[in-house]
């Protein structure tokens, strides 16, 4: 009996850590999501050897065949809660020029612009359902990613130090998306671009101004712009993108993760523009925003202009006196809370 114990609590552990972990808000539990393939490996050939040595040892109980049962139900459950197969990263990208693409100008994108080179990456068909996009631009891997249930799309650069890196997803902790790197296996939190788990712990990918608009407004802007008009993924995900993203479009609004932070002073899900600047972070509410166009604000002395574009759903922000283009993140309020914790509110 003994060992049918050890064999189903091994086997629960390793299918429920990383939940556990989640919406119990252990910290230590990150240690389930670093290197999961191999740990799960590990944790089944403990489970399946006790579960034999059960059988063989022992006589056969209904209590132990029960529990022995349930091994395999847990086992076979971690095996199919990967998410490399429900969210499989794109790292082949084909892009053409603008004046080629006939789609609808709604359509929403995240932009993105390097030196001259600027490209739209769709986000309905892309980038929501997969989360995950590795592409190069001039010379320079970026890595675009999305998490649903904070609605933040965000680019950053993959190189850390000397180090290319490959990303791939995770899971989830504190509100967000974490994935992890191919070389390290370290775990990165998505909505701040830091490395919270692993051997690069405290490192930080830097963060690029990715616009998240429609491609009516981007491609307005950027007349020369490329677009991803085809993305394949590094392996087939359990569903395809699109029944993922009818999926995404149902749980996002059912489902909240414990986070570390009160969310009271707005609605969880009020979409707003994120400004960290000049060492204040700062919210504009979408619902503040829809009579605003053109404005400043202030942050400890220095201005900055900002520009409410409402049919690009975007706003513009740059310094005052330079004219230098400062990022703005869209999330929803809660995904915003959740990393800047002191943060203001803007208010007319």
């Amino acid at each position: 009996m003994i060992y049918a114990i050890l064999s189903i609590l091994v086997s629960f552990i390793i299918a429920f850590g990383r939940q556990i972990s989640v919406f119990g808000k252990i910290e230590s539990g990150l240690w389930f999501f670093s290197k999961f393939e191999k740990k799960r490996l590990v944790f089944t050939l403990f489970s399946v050897v006790s579960g034999i040595i059960s059988v063989t040892v022992y006589s056969i109980e209904t209590t132990t065949a029960v529990l022995l049962s349930l091994s395999l139900v847990f086992l076979l459950f971690s095996y199919f809660f990967d998410m490399r197969y429900f969210f499989p990263e794109i790292n082949k990208v084909t892009r053409t020029n603008a004046e080629n693409v006939d789609i609808d100008k709604n359509t929403k994108i995240i932009g993105l612009t390097l030196n001259k080179s600027s490209v739209a990456y769709p986000l309905n068909e892309a980038v929501i359902p997969r989360h995950i996009i590795i592409d190069k631009i001039d010379d320079k891997q970026v890595l675009i990613s999305y998490y649903a249930l904070c609605q933040s799309a965000l680019a950053f650069d993959t190189k850390v130090g000397n180090r290319e890196l490959f990303f791939r997803v995770a899971g989830v902790w504190r509100r967000n998306m974490i994935i992890y790197d191919t070389k390290t296996y370290s775990l990165w939190q998505q909505a701040t671009g830091e490395c919270i788990y692993g051997a690069l712990k405290g490192r930080q990918l830097e963060l690029l101004s990715g616009e998240n608009m429609t491609w009516g407004e981007w491609k307005t802007k950027h007349l020369k712009t490329e677009f991803a008009i085809e993305c394949k993924e590094a392996r087939k995900g359990y569903l395809s993108r699109e029944k993922m993203n009818k999926l995404i479009n149902k749980a996002t609004y059912k489902i909240i993760v414990p986070g570390f932070t009160d969310l009271s002073d707005l609605p969880e899900r009020e979409t707003v523009f994120g400004i960290k600047y000049n060492g204040i972070s700062r919210a504009y509410p979408k619902s503040l925003l829809k009579e605003m166009k053109n404005f400043e604000d202030n942050y400890a002395g220095k201005v900055l202009q900002l520009k409410h574009n409402q049919s690009a759903d975007y706003l513009y922000a740059e310094e005052k006196d330079n004219s230098n283009k400062i990022i703005v993140e869209k999330h929803w309020w809660l995904g915003w809370k959740e990393f800047h914790p002191y943060t203001e509110i803007w208010k007319k």
